[in-house]
């Protein structure tokens, strides 16, 4: 439902604020998530996995929210002070102050969010049903009151306020579940795991969140405003797979914790060749089809979006991987340390590469950050995975599944080739392609439903 609003809202804001201001927002919206990591650090993986195990024992549970949310409470203090002088002093920001302001309070909120717990405990009823509904407000609050260039302070405002709304209405709910232990409130019990994971996140966002903020600083709006444009629609893909994994891992927790290691190693199993079945096709249409769902999505002006998208795209086959390595298996697993290794590698790289691409290439070199990061990312997760034997990987999977995308490559080719409206040509392609794709695994899915 997330991604799903929105890709119902992005359209309209592309065409209402064009590149310029889209660009604009987005780096704001970015510098307020990269200072975000440094509050939160770990909190969202530590929090689902400890959650998790200790859901079946209130007391326990009671230790284990309070700990973690103490210690998050620490660490955004402390960032929204640095965060505070940064922007008072960097003259480069000068000119986003007004928002970032604003953009405080989304990280203030944030602190009482908990979704972490949520999560933990798999209620993810009542996190749908709540999303749908403030993702609908929100949506129906933008085509409301959102219809010139100048009311994009509005916008990002009306975003924070989402983060804050949802905020609100998880910590109140939260003490169905739960209550505050004072004793544990600030006990720094997790403190350890929640640095290290926090690293590994920050260390990850070196080439997801900082590529924004490195291309603004060193280009203009207009190329952040391409470069978001292509990410967002990444984004949107990855959403599918990213809620899937998500919502394994705590089960995947407990059941390690029960001592359930062949349930484990078959959801495994099936995590890889479902992402992999879902996600080849989705890749090679993107890339075929750049034109027209750039076109479609954002109107004119974002032609400089296109190339972009072709090169990140296959970056999700990457982080398909990456995703059942890291959050179904190294992470409940409590392989901190191999995820903390791969993020600095990663980072590394990703920093290495901005340096010399982004100055020159400005959106396409931020492209080629991000595939290049990713697929390092990924490349040493395989080897630590094969080196210790931990799962089998599906290298077999990929060429089976990699068959099967063939015909909906060829539908989006001949529609790419014969059909010039782009609405019409993206339209029939997902019809004519998806239809043959659901028939040639049909037996597949109706497994997965059941």
């Amino acid at each position: 439902s997330l991604y799903l609003m929105s890709f119902i809202s992005f359209p309209y804001i592309a065409r209402v604020f064009g590149v310029e201001k889209l660009g604009l927002v987005n780096f704001v919206d970015n510098v307020v998530n990269y200072f975000l990591l440094f509050a939160t650090m770990g909190i969202n993986v530590l929090g689902v996995r400890e959650i998790a195990a200790a859901k079946e024992d209130t007391v326990e549970r009671n230790r284990v929210f309070s700990a973690i949310l103490g210690i998050n409470i620490i660490f955004t203090i402390a960032t929204l002070v640095v965060y505070y002088i940064i922007i008072a002093t960097l003259p480069q920001l000068a000119p986003y102050r007004a928002l970032l302001y604003i953009g405080a309070a989304k990280i203030i909120a944030t602190v009482f969010l908990v979704e972490w717990f949520f999560t933990g405990l798999e209620e993810f009823r009542f996190i749908t049903l709540r999303s749908i509904a403030i993702k609908l407000l929100y949506v129906v609050a933008v085509f409301t009151l959102i219809d010139d260039k100048s009311d994009y302070k509005l916008y990002f405002t009306l975003s924070v306020a989402s983060v804050i709304i949802n905020a609100l209405v998880n910590i109140v709910y939260a003490r169905k579940f739960v209550k505050i232990n004072r004793q544990a409130l600030f006990s720094m019990r997790y403190l350890k795991e929640y640095v290290t994971l926090g690293i590994y996140s920050i260390m990850t966002s070196m080439y997801i969140t900082f590529n924004v903020m490195y291309l603004g600083l060193s280009s203009d709006n207009t190329q952040v405003g391409y470069y978001t444009t292509a990410f967002k629609l990444y984004i949107i893909m990855l959403g599918v797979f990213s809620a899937f994994t998500s919502v394994t891992m705590p089960r995947i927790s407990a059941m390690l914790a029960e001592g359930q290691h062949d349930n484990f190693t078959q959801i495994v199993a099936k995590s890889f060749d479902g992402i992999i079945k879902f996600i080849l096709p989705l890749i090679i249409c993107g890339v075929i089809l750049a034109p027209q769902i750039i076109f479609v999505i954002s109107g004119e002006g974002f032609e400089g979006a296109i190339l972009p998208m072709r090169i990140i795209f296959p970056a999700a086959l990457a982080v398909g991987i990456a995703q059942v390595l890291a959050v179904q298996v190294l992470i409940p697993l409590k392989r901190d340390k191999v995820l903390l290794t791969a993020s600095i590698i990663g980072a590394s790289a990703s920093l290495i590469i901005n340096i010399l691409l982004v100055p020159h290439l400005q959106s396409v070199g931020s492209a080629i950050v991000t595939l290049a990061a990713e697929s390092i990312v990924t490349l040493t997760y395989i080897i630590y995975t094969l080196r210790k034997k931990v799962v089998k990987l599906p290298f077999a999977t990929i060429g089976k599944n990699a068959l099967y995308a063939i015909p909906p490559a060829i539908v989006c080719l001949i529609c790419s080739y014969t059909i010039k409206n782009p609405f019409i040509c993206v339209a029939t392609a997902v019809v004519v392609g998806g239809g043959i794709w659901i028939a040639s695994n049909f037996k597949t899915l109706r497994e997965y439903l059941h």
